[in-house]
């Protein structure tokens, strides 16, 4: 076990064989006929460990993107578009694993700490993707709320993930809707329409309210 991808593997293993976490890095190195010593030169505890789980997968995806030479002749939509799309290609070899611990939103809210390196990188990615958007007129800046669109993704990603955990349709198809349909609409929430004569409205009913 002297490898960090060999080590995350084995653990995946642990969980999906046994049907719970190990209780220690003792226990988990006893299974796998392991030195701690080999553990500690990658990981600092078991806890630390199952974030860069989810962690790799993001910079897979990233990974993935940045090394498609079209990737950066997308817009910004395409991009947030496609960000999802290969996101949950790299989840499907780990299928298995996200079923079993994060199957039910119990799961997520107990264990929402694994997550916190992973959305660290995906909060960063689409912060990108939408200065790009405002850059390019895709979207709206506005006073307030403008500053949110990127991580407001977040609950995107929440659904979508939600979606493809429970997803049965050939070939995920049901999933690849659920990307479609609510990326596309963030960005037309985010585009000059209804929202903004909405807040504009808002403004003026405030200004002018009757006492």
């Amino acid at each position: 076990m002297k490898k960090k991808e060999t080590i995350l593997e084995k653990y995946k293993v642990f969980e999906l064989t046994n049907g719970r976490a190990p209780h220690s890095v003792f226990e988990f190195c006893q299974a796998n006929k392991a030195n701690e010593a080999d553990f500690y030169q990658h990981f600092s505890s078991l806890t630390q460990l199952k974030r860069a789980i989810l962690e790799n997968l993001m910079l897979e995806t990233i990974a993935v993107l940045d090394n498609d030479e079209a990737y950066t002749e997308y817009s910004a939509r395409e991009k947030a578009l496609a960000l999802f799309y290969t996101l949950v290609e790299v989840l499907k070899g780990n299928r298995s694993y996200l079923q079993y611990k994060y199957h039910d939103l119990h799961h997520v809210k107990n264990n929402y700490k694994d997550w916190e390196d992973f959305f660290r990188l995906f909060d960063a990615r689409m912060e990108g993707i939408m200065l790009e958007a405002k850059q390019n007129d895709e979207i709206v800046e506005r006073p307030l709320i403008g500053k949110y669109y990127g991580s407001s993704f977040k609950l995107t990603f929440t659904y979508v993930f939600r979606v493809w955990l429970n997803d049965d349709s050939k070939q995920f198809e049901r999933t690849d809707a659920a990307i479609e349909k609510s990326v596309n609409l963030a960005f037309e929430l985010f585009s000059q329409g209804p929202l903004d004569s909405i807040i504009d409205f808002g403004r003026f009913a405030v200004k002018t309210k009757i006492s």
